[in-house]
């Protein structure tokens, strides 16, 4: 299982669809298999949700049959109730994956967030059996990233364990 995966919209999360799907349109034309958009959380926290999902269904659009995830930047967003709306937006547009954070801003993953976002994906009868999760940014020790294994295994089940379904973004894990 190998996907090469560009970001759209990154690192700053604007609100601007054009721009967006200017981005979306060349990673898919560099042949790509996954899109990663940054969901417009700025607009999202003053209240512009139609915004925000006029965004993420247009990027959905531009690239069709491609895995897309949206990185909702919960570090941001603050409450659980923001990443709940931010999750369920995302969702709404097609998301094949639900991220945590570009690892761009002071806080990044945090397991409530992923407790959020994960509970979304579980009350989702559709989103249920397919839709991912990622944790991603400040993740920086096995330990750590087996915690977010825990959480996604207590509510989606184990079989969801899998590159199709779970990942982590931890690049210092390497080492």
């Amino acid at each position: 299982f190998r996907s090469v995966a560009a970001v759209a919209n990154f690192p700053h999360g604007n609100a601007d669809v054009n721009a967006a799907v200017r981005d979306t349109q060349q990673i898919v034309q560099a042949g790509t298999q996954e899109v990663d958009v940054v969901l417009p959380y700025k607009a999202l926290i003053v209240g512009d949700e139609t915004g925000v999902a006029k965004l993420l269904q247009a990027v959905r659009l531009a690239c069709p049959g491609l895995v897309l995830k949206v990185i909702l930047e919960t570090g941001e967003l603050k409450t659980p109730e923001l990443i709940q709306r931010a999750s369920q937006l995302a969702l709404d547009a097609g998301a094949d994956f639900l991220k945590t954070s570009t690892g761009k801003t002071p806080v990044h993953a945090t397991v409530d967030a992923a407790r959020s976002m994960l509970g979304a994906i579980a009350a989702s009868p559709d989103a249920r059996s397919h839709v991912g999760f990622k944790a991603s940014g400040g993740i920086k020790t096995v330990q750590e990233a087996m915690v977010y294994e825990a959480v996604t295994q207590q509510l989606l089940g184990l079989p969801t364990l899998t590159p199709k379904r779970f990942r982590i973004g931890a690049s210092s894990l390497l080492n």
